[in-house]
Parts: C-alpha cells; sequence; structure tokens
C-alpha cells in the first residue's frame, strides 16, 4: 500500500517541456493539485529564477547536435 503525496510529473514530461513560461509561473505561484502555493514564500524573481533553471535541465537533456554552434561543434571530440 503507497501512502504520502502522489508523485509530481517530471519536467522533462513532453507536457511540461512544451508549457509556457506563464503556465510554469502560476503553477509555482498558485500550486496545483497537492502542491502548496509559494507566492509568499518565493520572490516572483526567484520564481523567474526557478523557471530559467527548469528550462535549462529540460535543454540539456533533449538538446541535439544542430542545437550547438557551428564553431563550437568542431571543438566536440
Amino acid at each position: 500500500m503507497q501512502r504520502g503525496f502522489p508523485r509530481p510529473a517530471s519536467f522533462h514530461d513532453e507536457r511540461l517541456r512544451h508549457a509556457s513560461v506563464g503556465y510554469l509561473f502560476d503553477v509555482i505561484s498558485n500550486g496545483k493539485g497537492t502542491m502548496y502555493s509559494f507566492d509568499d514564500k518565493v520572490s516572483a524573481e526567484d520564481r523567474w529564477a526557478i523557471i530559467g533553471y527548469i528550462r535549462a535541465l529540460q535543454l540539456s537533456q533533449n538538446a541535439t547536435l544542430a542545437d550547438i554552434p557551428a564553431d563550437e561543434r568542431s571543438k566536440l571530440p
């Protein structure tokens, strides 16, 4: 028998990779499902920084060779 909170979605899920930054900001600010609101706990500036970090992680896991500038590609082994 499992207890506790349901497992949250991965930020690498297709749906969240294509979610707008406005959607992510709203969820962080107001919560969703069992996630609490962080509007009064995390400043708006920090919420945007969190979204930037999420996007960087998403890009790092889904990047292709074409995403690397040509001059940088030549430096790869």
